[in-house]
């Protein structure tokens, strides 16, 4: 790792306190350790309210769960899973990753407390935090600084539907309003404390949410045995497998897996893009018409691959506006009794459901969001004049066992009235520029890709901003997912975008030629044509790390070769040559007319 900064800066030696023992807390406490800039040497404090580290995937996490994204984005950027483990782990699995990724780095040694503790952030001069210590006693300390990595999944979010019993968030049972019998009998369950499938046995299950978490309570409720699944949504998902395999095109099949993840390209997709084309999200639009029409070949449908129901309505269907539902595990069986594709397409391209799917299972069922529950305890669904509308105004649905896979909301219990929330915090979604001492990391959720990656790249670009070694950036972004003002979510980012706009702030985003000089051929092709991994930011920068160029030559090249000859060919070369010739006319244009466009582009560079 290079120092930043001048080696006669006078030395800082700030406190700050993290709040959360989750992988954006882990990463940012490594971070703040790692002696960079060298004259920066704070004194950190780790407060983790749980019982160990690992977060909400270890504390909301179930049997047989597994992370959607891949393990070469979703692992820091120095600290790699072996080559041999499987692409997506287990949450048991990432668990132990972060007690390993803790431990080689020395992290409760390091730290100047490493509490297992609840705590209170009150303003004033500093941060006074309180805390509950291991006796039980009650601890206050002043901070500088504040990091907040509690993760966004943290506080059960659940609407309110008349008739139905208030949903478990807790091993304990809630209390009742006034209900019917019938209305008493439902159980309703919030999926944070959902464990194992055995509860879906001989039920009639309702599942309220189809996103990554419904879709594996469905599956489950498959596989558990339920009678009866049905699936609620509010305006439709848009589902694609988190590793694309399975799938016959004109008699050959391709069975070999690659993680979607890990598909897009860096040159002049993610990388050394034209302010134009950034601000157009032209690539966005433009991949999205291909995609559609590719997916239309291989699976019939364009609404998302070998989905036939909940299709999203037009003006939300694509890459810009919506976050992949990257758990497939339902959609064989809620494609039952809707697929229908012309034989002779079939005979041309075909999507291959998993070998676990059985005929004899039952189906699930696709519904509108419940409205209420009648006296009797049947729902009544929300009329929205969409397919599954109409579809559900002739069944009675009368569940035993309703889950609530409807999310969390943000909450910071800790903080008093005067503290800024995530949606303040101007700089990067990381911090305000009023005020850059309180962060939120990992407070982003990217359409498709993994927090702790950009977590990590957060906690670097924040370090140097209060270390004085940069100042925090005014330059306007590109990447977050397009919203309408009634959104339910507005801090989605596209994964890629938003961490290379991050290492562009810093520095770390390589020239092409200082790659070539500094490393040889391999690694540049590696740096063009791999996806937007973190490593990828270590080769050049505050950030470099002697570690990159290996990590890059192994494991991330295996990621390119992997794909084979056509799919580099159709999702590296081809993408390139066209956005290659799009920035180069922007450039152009740029350069000769004088127009508006010379000075967008000389502020955001």
């Amino acid at each position: 790792m290079s120092d930043v900064g001048a080696s006669s800066s006078p030395l800082l030696t700030p406190r700050i306190a993290i709040i959360g023992g989750g992988p954006s807390g882990l990463v940012t406490l490594k971070t703040l350790l790692s002696g960079v800039p060298s004259h920066f040497q704070p004194r950190v404090s780790l407060f983790e309210a749980e019982e160990s580290i690992g977060g909400t995937f270890k504390y909301r996490s179930y049997q047989n769960g597994q992370l959607v994204s891949s393990k070469q984005l979703t692992a820091f950027s120095d600290f790699r899973l072996p080559l041999d483990a499987p692409d997506h782990l287990s949450l048991e699995a990432y668990v132990q990753y972060l007690e390993d990724y803790t431990s080689h780095f020395k992290l409760k040694q390091k730290a100047q407390r490493f509490e297992l503790a609840s705590t209170k952030g009150q303003a004033g001069v500093g941060h006074v935090v309180q805390w509950r210590g291991a006796d039980g006693k009650v601890e206050e300390d002043t901070f500088d600084q504040i990091a907040v990595c509690a993760g966004l999944h943290v506080t059960p979010a659940f609407p309110d539907i008349p008739g139905l019993p208030i949903p478990q968030v807790a091993d304990s049972e809630a209390e009742e309003a006034a209900l019917t019998p019938a209305q008493q009998r439902i159980k309703a369950m919030h999926s944070s404390i959902y464990k194992a499938p055995h509860i879906f046995k001989e039920k009639s299950v309702l599942i309220l949410g189809t996103g990554e978490t419904g879709m594996d309570l469905a599956f489950a409720a498959v596989k558990g045995g339920a009678k009866e699944i049905v699936m609620s949504t509010r305006q439709g998902f848009l589902s694609f497998p988190a590793v694309l395999e399975n799938f016959t095109f004109l008699g050959v099949t391709f069975d070999r897996p690659t993680p979607i993840d890990g598909l897009i390209t860096n040159l002049f997709e993610t990388s050394h893009v034209h302010p134009w084309v950034a601000r157009s999200h032209l690539r966005w639009f433009v991949s999205d018409m291909i995609i559609k029409r590719v997916l239309w070949v291989l699976t019939g449908t364009m609404a998302g691959c070998n989905q036939w129901v909940g299709e999203l309505p037009p003006h939300r269907l694509g890459r810009a506006y919506s976050h992949l539902n990257k758990s497939n595990k339902a959609i064989p069986y809620l494609n039952k009794g809707n697929k229908n594709r012309p034989w002779i397409m079939e005979k041309i391209a075909k999507y291959l459901d998993p070998p676990h799917v059985r005929e004899d299972e039952p189906g699930v069922e696709l519904a509108p969001f419940p409205e209420l529950v009648d006296e009797d305890g049947r729902i009544r669904f929300l009329r929205n004049e969409r397919k599954e509308d109409f579809k559900m105004r002739s069944r009675t649905i009368k569940p035993d066992l309703v889950m609530f896979a409807t999310g969390y909301q943000q909450s910071f219990p800790f903080f008093d009235e005067t503290y800024p929330v995530p949606a303040q915090a101007t700089c990067r979604d990381i911090f305000s520029h009023d005020d850059p001492s309180i962060a939120f990391i990992g407070y982003v959720r990217p359409g498709v890709g993994a927090i702790p990656p950009q977590s990590e790249l957060a906690a670097q670009l924040w370090t140097l901003v209060i270390s004085g070694q940069l100042e925090a950036p005014t330059s306007k972004a590109h990447y977050h997912l397009l919203t309408r003002p009634e959104a339910r979510l507005k801090y989605g980012v596209d994964y890629s975008s938003y961490v290379s706009q991050l290492a562009r702030d810093m520095g770390c985003e390589p020239r092409l030629r200082d790659l070539y000089r500094d490393y040889g051929l391999q690694i540049l092709f590696i740096f063009c044509f791999a996806a937007a991994f973190p490593t990828l930011y270590r080769l050049e920068g505050p950030w470099k790390s002697s570690t990159a160029p290996q990590i890059c030559r192994t494991e991330i090249l295996e990621t390119i070769t992997r794909r084979g000859v056509g799919g580099n060919l159709m999702m590296g070369v081809i993408p390139m040559i066209f956005y290659a010739l799009v920035t180069g006319l922007a450039h152009l244009w740029t350069c000769q007319s004088g127009s508006p466009l010379m000075d967008r582009s000389q502020q955001q560079s």
